[in-house]
């Protein structure tokens, strides 16, 4: 089945995820106090059936909610997430086939990922099963996090949507970037834990992405394709229009043998895979802690292109540390104009501070005034693209400020800090994580629903400038 507005991409049709109703757990576990039943649950805004041929009563469930078998549910089921052993899964896909459910996750594992004839020949039999009607998400899989309709696999999953698709060949790579994103100010569309990819597979779901309508940036973890379907990759990228931020499991030699482990994916040559990324412009990092900082900056800022940076720093040191950084990243600090350093002089009142780049704030940081119209002042000058400023976090408490720090103070701080969004230029503070850091969460907390986001060292975000100011330049070639 293909998508009918792309009769030449090799893709499956999974439009109508969008618009699901019904959701059934088959195999809920007591074992796990049906654990996977209540999150599916807890949020979703349709019908959650369970399916268990001996369990007649779930605590706080809806007992006439309580099947033996699929077929016996008198309304049509859109979304099945399975977890039954691998001896009993086929007669639980001739069940889904027959009763019409659109979507599966197979979260039992022991197929293709085992690496054993056995596995295989159960995979394929699996796929025969469901008659090229039902699309499967797995085996191996965790499924589909969509929090706009209420669908999570795991318990606390946020339930705020966003515009940030997720396709993740690990669940566990989902988890941790699921999880970590409300913190983060980052906010999914939509996230697939598709494992083996036995039915829709990487290329599936990036296809689907790039077309949904919920979803304005994709963020990946791939592991590798199965045989085939690298040109199909080409034929999704070639009319993607969206940024796609990239991880690329099993680049060594021994990842390789792990990803293949891991959810029996052939990784490749590194060669094709850095060719290909870079061909159709996708911005590949090294870490999920990359990836999902990325994420924050493009969230924060979109697209930017940045080659001149100023900075503010409460450390001299600290300063000239970053100012290295920078330039090792292929940037630069650029030596502020004349008129500007002559503005900055008349505002400068502690002898020996110096009104150039990199600027010594000291303690002028605490005249509220001072830190506002100075950053004003700097953001508006066009040879300056962004600011980076670092902030000790034992400045954030009047204990060791002799009371200087105040909540109105703060409040300041705040919106100085935010006026990179007025003039369409990143401002990135740092604080470091070395101390107080129910006084630092306090700010970052306050920053981030300012989309203004905070780094705990220079390293986490540098490298990605230019990675981000790339993508921009190859895009408007």
């Amino acid at each position: 089945m293909f998508q009918q507005d792309s009769p030449n991409l090799d893709v499956k049709d999974i439009s109508f995820i969008n618009d699901i109703k019904s959701v059934a757990v088959i195999g809920p576990s007591k074992k796990r106090d049906f654990y996977f039943l209540r999150n599916h649950a807890a949020n979703f805004k349709g019908n959650v059936y369970a399916i268990h041929p001996s369990v007649k009563e779930i605590p706080d469930f809806d007992q006439n909610n309580i099947f033996s078998s699929l077929r016996e549910i008198p309304e049509n089921i859109d979304y099945a997430w399975i977890s039954v052993p691998p001896s009993q899964i086929l007669n639980v896909i001739d069940d889904c086939a027959e009763k019409g459910v659109k979507l599966i996750t197979v979260f039992t594992s022991e197929f293709s990922d085992s690496g054993t004839e056995q596995g295989l020949k159960l995979e394929k039999e699996l796929l025969n099963r469901a008659k090229n009607k039902v699309r499967i998400l797995g085996p191996n899989g965790m499924g589909l996090f969509y929090p706009k309709l209420g669908i999570a696999w795991r318990s606390h999953f946020p339930t705020t949507a966003g515009n940030i698709g997720f396709i993740g060949q690990s669940g566990g790579m989902c988890n941790m970037a699921i999880y970590s994103s409300e913190r983060l100010g980052i906010h999914f569309s939509k996230a697939f834990s598709f494992g083996n990819g036995a039915d829709l597979d990487f290329v599936d779901l990036l296809y689907f992405l790039s077309t949904d309508p919920e979803t304005d940036l994709i963020l990946c973890y791939l592991e590798g394709l199965k045989k085939g379907r690298f040109n199909d990759l080409r034929g999704v990228l070639k009319q993607n229009t969206k940024p796609i931020i990239i991880l690329k499991g099993g680049r060594s030699r021994k990842g390789s043998i792990a990803a293949k482990t891991h959810t029996a994916s052939i990784s490749g040559d590194n060669r094709l895979w850095k060719g290909l990324f870079k061909q159709y412009n996708l911005i590949e990092v090294n870490s999920l802690e990359q990836l999902l900082n990325t994420t924050r900056l493009i969230n924060s800022y979109v697209i930017f292109d940045i080659n001149n940076l100023a900075i503010f720093s409460i450390s001299g040191g600290y300063g000239v540390v970053l100012t290295d950084l920078i330039e090792k990243y292929g940037m630069s600090v650029p030596s502020f104009s004349i008129e500007i350093q002559e503005k900055l002089n008349s505002k400068i009142f502690l002898p020996g501070t110096s009104p150039k780049n990199p600027l010594d704030l000291s303690a002028h940081f605490f005249l509220g005034n001072f830190v506002y119209e100075t950053t004003e002042l700097i953001l508006a000058d066009d040879n300056i693209d962004g600011l980076i400023l670092d902030m000790p976090s034992y400045y954030l408490t009047p204990i060791f400020t002799r009371s200087r720090y105040t909540e109105s103070f703060e409040e300041y701080m705040i919106e100085s800090f935010s006026l990179g969004h007025k003039y369409n230029k990143p401002i990135i503070p740092i604080i470091p994580r070395l101390n107080q850091p129910e006084d630092r969460d306090r700010v970052i907390k306050k920053l981030t629903s300012k989309k203004v986001p905070v780094f705990g060292d220079p390293l986490e975000f540098i490298p990605l400038l230019q990675k981000i100011s790339d993508y921009k330049r190859k895009q408007e070639k």
